[in-house]
């Protein structure tokens, strides 16, 4: 028992700190995300070109996108905010401008902004910049647009959108 105790206090007084473990992450993971990144450029880079290509300029939001005023109030004016409800008309098309939905299709919209449903997050980030009737041209890359999934219906995969855009009304909430 005595040699027991000896060997055990003996063994543990050589203390050696240990590696830290280095955890790899996925070759798919690094792919994904080198892969998304050259996406996103190439898109930025086609807007950027087709923008270039037009007469007017267009500002690019700090979300993204890019966006130029067809029609601005120009007395300051109340802009929608998070939990208010606005309604507006729209249309989305492609960047060759190729109508994926008109705006008879999709408008009018009522629709809270901070409703996921509906609304994706380039259009929501849009609508904050406008004031009752404001008209305004977007360009969306896909990834402020409906990303990776599309919206399942005519909308495909990493599809980037142009889109035209007047605020009707906004409702403030309480």
């Amino acid at each position: 028992m005595i040699a027991l105790f000896v060997s055990v206090m003996v063994g543990c007084k050589n203390l050696e700190p240990r590696e830290p473990i280095e955890r790899k992450t996925s070759t798919t993971t690094d792919f994904s995300i080198e892969l998304n990144k050259q996406r996103n450029a190439a898109e930025e880079a086609y807007i950027e070109k087709l923008i270039e290509a037009d007469s007017a300029e267009f500002s690019r939001s700090p979300n993204g996108f890019y966006y130029r005023f067809i029609v601005q109030d120009s007395i300051a004016g109340d802009r929608p905010e998070f939990g208010d409800r606005v309604t507006f008309n729209y249309n989305m098309e492609t960047l060759d401008g190729e109508t994926i939905y008109s705006e008879e299709e999709l408008s009018p919209v009522t629709k809270s902004l901070e409703q996921e449903y509906g609304i994706f997050k380039g259009l929501r980030e849009g609508l904050k910049l406008m004031q009752v009737n404001d008209e305004v041209i977007f360009y969306f890359p896909s990834y402020t647009a409906y990303g990776f999934y599309g919206d399942e219906k005519r909308i495909g995969l990493h599809t980037p959108i142009k889109s035209t855009v007047k605020l009707l009304k906004i409702d403030k909430s309480k």
